[in-house]
């Protein structure tokens, strides 16, 4: 009797055992949204998935450090404009001191460059997230070093030295980075070159565009025998023929830099546009791995309406199945 009341627990606990892993895998869809739940469910799926994340993560990782490097090269171009700005007001201002109505009143001219002269040297040093933009590899303070002990650990630095004849002031720019260039892998495939090189900013040396400025400086500040002008001297045809050609110099030096600028802004264009279809890439990889991997709710939430009828009937049979015995049949 014993074995009569339980010859259709088989079938009946098997079935349990199929819906109620049915159901809880189909709960567990509903709540997640995703499809596979297990690896042995549908293995292929599951990698390509899985290839599908690796490569959104390797794209967004390059967006990340590509939008930095942009971020920097918009400050280095704002910076380079600045200079170009301030190199074409000490042009005008050297134009203006030929001018008849500043006789008498050079000096005063020349001390104004010299400041504007100060305020190109603190655009030079500018920096990015405390990473020097126009030093070349040598980014850090810790990086640069002087020659001297008494110079700070900025790349650009205006020191006075020993006056000669050339230069009665002894002013000179002393540049204490490297000319190296800096690069990003902007993708998978490529590189671009991320900071603008000190030559192509400031010429030979990363130095030289300061040159012509400083030889007006001194033919505005002194005079031809090296004196310091008094308020009231003007200039020779001599002194006004130099600060003419020296002014032609910074006039194309100016067109230069703003040549070197806009070939960064061109390469920054690049990188966004990288950048762009890179987005384009995820959003297209987003939509294949939803496909691959979310689940479709109208058709889980029927199912496990289906389920749960299904349980309840195989519970209600499986009671049924308790009550036989023998006696039943006597």
């Amino acid at each position: 009797m014993r074995i009569s009341s339980k010859m259709g627990y088989g079938a009946f606990t098997n079935n349990l055992s199929r819906l109620t892993e049915a159901q809880y895998f189909d709960t567990l869809r509903q709540s997640t949204g995703k499809d596979i739940q297990s690896i042995a469910e549908a293995p292929t799926r599951l990698m390509d998935v899985k290839k599908i994340i690796n490569q959104k993560t390797m794209k967004e990782n390059f967006i990340e450090r590509n939008s930095y490097a942009t971020s920097e090269m918009r400050a280095a171009e704002d910076a380079a404009s600045a200079i170009s700005e301030a190199m074409q007001q000490i042009k005008d201002l050297s134009v203006q001191s030929l001018n008849v109505a500043y006789d008498g009143n050079v000096a005063s001219v020349g001390t104004f460059i010299k400041g504007i002269l100060t305020d190109m040297i603190r655009n030079a040093n500018a920096d990015f997230n405390g990473k020097y933009m126009f030093a070349g590899t040598k980014t850090t303070p810790n990086s640069i070093q002087g020659d001297y002990p008494d110079m700070n650990n900025m790349p650009f630095e205006l020191v006075e030295g020993e006056a000669t004849a050339d230069n009665p002031s002894g002013l000179s720019v002393v540049f204490k980075g490297n000319t190296d260039d800096r690069t990003i892998n902007k993708d998978g495939h490529s590189t671009e070159v991320i900071s603008m090189n000190p030559a192509e900013l400031f010429g030979p040396g990363a130095t030289s565009f300061f040159d012509p400025i400083i030889k007006v400086y001194n033919i505005l500040q002194y005079t031809s025998e090296g004196v310091p002008r008094d308020s009231y001297d003007t200039m020779n045809t001599e002194e006004k023929y130099a600060i003419g050609q020296e002014q032609s110099v910074v006039a194309y030096n100016i067109d230069y830099l703003n040549k070197t600028t806009a070939n960064l802004s061109a390469r920054r264009l690049r990188i966004e546009t990288v950048n762009d279809q890179m987005t384009e890439e995820i959003t297209r990889l987003n939509e294949i791995k939803s496909l691959n991997e979310d689940a479709d709710m109208s058709k889980v939430l029927s199912r496990l309406a289906q389920e749960n009828t299904s349980l309840q009937y195989t519970l209600s049979a499986g009671a049924k199945i308790q009550e036989f015995s023998l006696f039943k049949f006597i």
